[in-house]
């Protein structure tokens, strides 16, 4: 309500002023949201800043959980504690919340806290190089008001005293090789065609887009195709090694059947061999006993000869 109050004194001093000289006040307007939503390096920052205040709160998350972890963790032990231990307790708990409180302080407060100041200092470059360019064009087309859209709560505005667009383009000068060389004087010269220019960049600008995302989709594509490839590829050299590795084991298992057979046959051989050898040495030994019973008994049979004899 003060600024919209202000906002009418001025308009209506103006228009008093005017009565007086009979001549109409000359106001425009740029509207900073506008201009900033349009430049690339500051949406960068921005979103680098959004990322740095994520991590703040993130970090504020932490210590509130490490803070809340730690009550919860002395609730459940204080019966077992001394108040001594308790009371060591609750004051490391009460610098952990002291620390949290600095930090939020440090990172978050209304006045001078990290968040204003970077908040601040990511728009002040952008916000000198506005003010300068509409001190040349105030100058230039005698502008008797030049607003700010926000600043100025603005219930109406008429969009032919926006100068937005034509500020924006006096930053991006640098960037546009066919205003790089141009004065102020220039570009506003043509700023009464400016929609016309501003639909010409624009269809060229859609159709490098179009282009960009045609590249984009053929590079997509063809990274497709060959991913596929190596991935067939990869499939058909792991079926080949598998099958390679199928055959091993075949002619292992071959291998070793045929050793196992070898081997069992020649240990049939041997036992074979070893039965006929006991048998031979078993028929030898019968052969012998009954040589020695013979002979003993041949002797026997002449002993008993000879004692009938005598």
């Amino acid at each position: 309500m003060k600024r919209l109050r202000t906002l009418l004194t001025v308009l209506l001093l103006s228009v008093v002023g005017g009565g007086y000289a009979q001549k109409p006040s000359k106001i425009g307007y740029v509207d900073m949201d506008y201009i900033l939503s349009h430049l690339e390096d500051y949406k960068v920052a921005s979103q680098q800043f959004a990322l740095q205040v994520e991590q703040w709160q993130a970090e504020i998350e932490k210590r509130q959980n490490q803070i809340d972890t730690a009550e919860k963790q002395l609730e459940a032990e204080r019966a077992l504690l001394t108040p001594e231990l308790i009371k060591d307790k609750e004051e490391e708990i009460a610098l952990l919340k002291h620390n949290l409180n600095a930090y939020k302080e440090q990172k978050f407060n209304a006045e001078k806290g990290e968040y204003i100041t970077q908040k601040f200092m990511l728009a002040k470059p952008i916000q000198d190089q506005v003010f300068n360019i509409v001190q040349q064009i105030g100058k230039l087309r005698k502008y008797d008001f030049i607003f700010e859209k926000t600043d100025a709560t603005m219930l109406f505005s008429n969009e032919q005293h926006n100068l937005s667009k034509i500020v924006l383009r006096a930053l991006k000068k640098k960037d546009n090789a066919d205003d790089r060389n141009k004065d102020m004087a220039e570009l506003l010269k043509e700023s009464y065609d400016f929609e016309f220019v501003e639909e010409r960049v624009k269809k060229r600008k859609e159709a490098e887009k179009a282009r960009e995302e045609r590249r984009v989709q053929y590079e997509q594509e063809r990274l497709r195709k060959t991913e596929e490839m190596k991935q067939k590829q990869e499939a058909l050299k792991a079926q080949r090694a598998k099958e390679q590795a199928e055959k091993q084991e075949k002619a292992k298992k071959e291998r070793e059947a045929l050793q196992a057979q070898r081997a069992k046959e020649q240990a049939e051989r041997q036992q074979k061999a070893k039965e006929q050898r006991e048998a031979q040495q078993a028929q030898r030994a019968k052969e012998q006993a009954e040589r020695q019973q013979k002979a003993q008994q041949e002797r026997e049979a002449r002993t008993s000869k000879q004692t009938q004899t005598n």
